[in-house]
């Protein structure tokens, strides 16, 4: 007869037991597991909009830990950091790589092309609004931002002539149109449109050369204008000096009377020791005749007779 205890029967009761042992055994497991799904990390830069059962609850997690319900809630990642969405004909400058710039058509019926690029970013308070209407910003760019810029810049530069539109203030019209225009489209839907910019308006070929062409010839118009106003300038300056001369020598002229030169003479007597006396038809020297006369024609003439002699007898007077 055998010896060995017979096995345990599974009654009801034991049953019970063994399911409850199972179940606690795999709370015990799991619950470092379910620890680690509940906890939420938000990075800097990002939101995280909440959503209960794939519903959004209107919860918005900000940057830092937070807990959530791995069985029921989950959550999408929005960046708040600046975007920029850009339309350029020069490749690889754009969203799209290809010639992507707006092509519009000017108040007097010419083509141009003109590169823009958008900044903007999510709206934070509005983050399930966003989530609601766009889910991410790839899908916010090519269903609201793309169609939006294009439209206003059509509507604008339709406004403008082709010989305003590439100037600065044609720029800044363009520039502040965009700007109002999506500033209220990006209200309703959650952005915050931070600035247009306006990078650079193509004129079509023929025009910018008839452009180019105008700029040069205006150019040497005002250089040779800087060259008439210097040649102008410089001939006024000769005329004021000639002037100034002429003034001068009239001053001296006037107030070289017979009393001044006859006193400058006897000055110089003193600086030189061979001396010229003009004689007058008396013997009087000839300065003194001239301050004793009033300058009458009798005594012109005698000085004139006589004005050799006098000078040679001074000269023997200067030899001996």
């Amino acid at each position: 007869m055998s010896s060995d205890p017979s096995p345990p029967s599974l009654r009801p009761d034991n049953l019970t037991r063994l399911v409850l042992t199972g179940v606690l055994a795999l709370l015990v497991l799991s619950a470092p597991v379910a620890g680690l799904l509940a906890w939420e990390p938000v990075e800097e830069g990002n939101v995280k909009v909440v959503k209960k059962w794939g519903a959004t609850t209107g919860t918005v997690f900000e940057p830092g830990a937070h807990f959530v319900n791995p069985v029921s809630q989950s959550t999408s990642s929005l960046s708040v950091r600046p975007q920029s969405y850009t339309m350029s004909a020069q490749q690889g400058e754009g969203q799209v790589d290809r010639d992507d710039a707006i092509r519009v058509l000017t108040e007097d019926g010419l083509r141009v092309d003109i590169d823009v690029t958008v900044r903007y970013r999510v709206d934070a308070s509005q983050a399930v609004d966003f989530y609601k209407n766009y889910r991410t910003v790839e899908t916010a760019e090519e269903r609201l931002i793309r169609p939006s810029i294009r439209s206003v810049l059509r509507t604008e530069a339709g406004r403008l002539p082709v010989t305003e539109i590439y100037t600065g203030e044609g720029q800044t019209k363009l520039k502040l149109a965009a700007e109002r225009e999506l500033g209220e489209d990006f209200q309703n839907d959650g952005l915050i449109l931070e600035a247009v910019q306006i990078r650079n308006v193509e004129l079509p070929a023929e025009y910018a050369r008839a452009v180019e062409q105008k700029e040069i010839t205006e150019q040497r118009r005002q250089q040779k204008q800087s060259e008439l106003e210097v040649e102008k300038l410089e001939a006024d300056r000769k005329k004021i000096e000639a002037q100034g001369e002429a003034d001068a020598n009239r001053i001296v002229s006037e107030s070289l009377t017979n009393e001044v030169l006859a006193q400058q003479y006897i000055q110089k007597l003193d600086e030189t020791d061979t001396v010229y006396i003009p004689v007058g038809g008396e013997g009087y020297p000839q300065f003194v005749r001239n301050l004793e006369s009033d300058g009458g024609g009798s005594s012109s003439s005698s000085s004139s007779s006589s004005s050799s002699t006098g000078t040679e007898t001074n000269n023997s007077s200067a030899e001996s």
